[in-house]
């Protein structure tokens, strides 16, 4: 054997060993993570509910809309209210609603920049006291809650302020942290709910793809107990360097 036919014979191992050695690590990584079945963008909201019954007089915003701090959502005009201010009864006004004594009206108004997910109030209808008026989806915090069936072994392997990625509506990827396990049993089967924490939702760029349920898929990485861990590691690093993850 000639020493160019023995250089190929080298080279041919070499190059299947690594190929394995990389499929090896791959397949490892891929037992390291976990996709959710379902999951979902929450964030903080506020239901708008009348503290008086009576007529919707004015419909300051529509389904959808965007509001800020202070912006007027709705006007109820309320023969209850009228009622308690001829007994010398002055309820007074908050950040919530203003009172107007002299109408016998109260106009609801945003305790937070947000937009309106919902509403009931339409000029004209009549609301009980208590009813719910709307409901706005606050700015900012933004949250994702993934439901994952898990076996033993891997639940015991999520961990408080584990890595984990989110795949928006158009598969852009966003990087987030584990920051709440519960388990909860559904139809006699135990389920997992991971909260996702990501500073990432609340950029106002992804507005319209993070909002209030929208559906979602997480993935969480899992502590990685193998013995191929810490090379699994070292070539993830390296990928991540050259910029091919």
């Amino acid at each position: 054997m000639t020493w160019i036919n023995r250089l190929k014979l080298w080279g041919g191992i070499l190059g299947i060993a690594a190929l394995v050695f990389a499929l090896t690590v791959l397949f490892n990584q891929r037992q390291s993570q976990v996709a959710s079945i379902t999951a979902t963008v929450e964030a903080p909201t506020s239901v708008v509910g009348s503290s008086y019954g009576g007529v919707v007089t004015e419909a300051f915003v529509k389904l959808g809309d965007s509001v800020r701090t202070g912006d007027k959502l709705f006007t109820l005009s309320s023969v209850q209210l009228q009622q308690d201010l001829g007994n010398g009864i002055r309820p007074a006004s908050t950040d919530a609603y203003a009172i107007d004594a002299d109408k016998g009206t109260i106009t609801y108004k945003a305790v937070f920049d947000g937009y309106v997910s919902s509403t009931d109030a339409v000029p004209g209808s009549y609301l009980g006291n208590g009813s719910r008026m709307a409901v706005v989806v606050a700015d900012g915090q933004r949250t994702v809650s993934g439901r994952f069936v898990l076996e033993p072994i891997d639940y015991g392997r999520i961990e408080q302020g584990a890595a984990a990625r989110i795949v928006l509506p158009d598969n852009q990827l966003v990087a987030g942290t584990v920051s709440g396990v519960q388990v909860v049993t559904e139809g006699g089967a135990p389920v997992t709910y991971v909260t996702i924490a990501s500073e990432t939702l609340a950029d106002p760029a992804l507005s319209n793809l993070a909002r209030l349920d929208t559906p979602v898929t997480a993935i969480v990485e899992l502590r990685d107990d193998g013995w191929l861990s810490g090379p699994s590691e070292a070539m993830l690093a390296f990928l991540t360097k050259i910029g091919l993850r």
